[in-house]
């Protein structure tokens, strides 16, 4: 039986793709942290974790050691998006804004394959 030529692509999830960028920086053995700002809550929770200093449009990842390529600066952050769809929101673009002037390299990368050449280009991975 033939196909229709129009196999159905299949795109991870962001939180797939999150999954597998963290066990790439485990990998490497950088100080970093994700920063678990979507997670959907009871409304008295979220309330909670405003009150505790949660912040909206923080990126999802920080590495804390300096780039490799880039020693001078702070660290770097990836907002990471689904290949299809993802958007930034106007408090992810002031965050990252922010970040660059504050000496940190910055990046929004769509899906881990993007996230992988960043991490390149910064000189965390060969």
């Amino acid at each position: 039986m033939r196909g229709s030529g129009r196999e159905k692509e299949i795109i991870p999830t962001e939180e797939q793709d999150q999954e597998s960028l963290a066990d790439l920086l485990d990998l490497i053995g950088v100080r970093w942290c994700h920063y678990p700002a979507e997670i959907k809550a009871k409304p008295q929770y979220m309330a909670k974790r405003k009150r505790l200093g949660v912040k909206t449009g923080v990126p999802d990842v920080m590495i804390f050691h300096p780039p490799p390529n880039y020693p001078f600066s702070k660290g770097a952050v990836i907002e990471l998006k689904r290949i299809k769809g993802g958007r930034l929101s106007e408090s992810q673009v002031d965050w990252l804004n922010v970040l660059s002037v504050l000496g940190w390299k910055t990046a929004v990368c769509k899906g881990i394959n993007e996230a992988i050449e960043q991490l390149k280009i910064w000189g965390y991975v060969s």
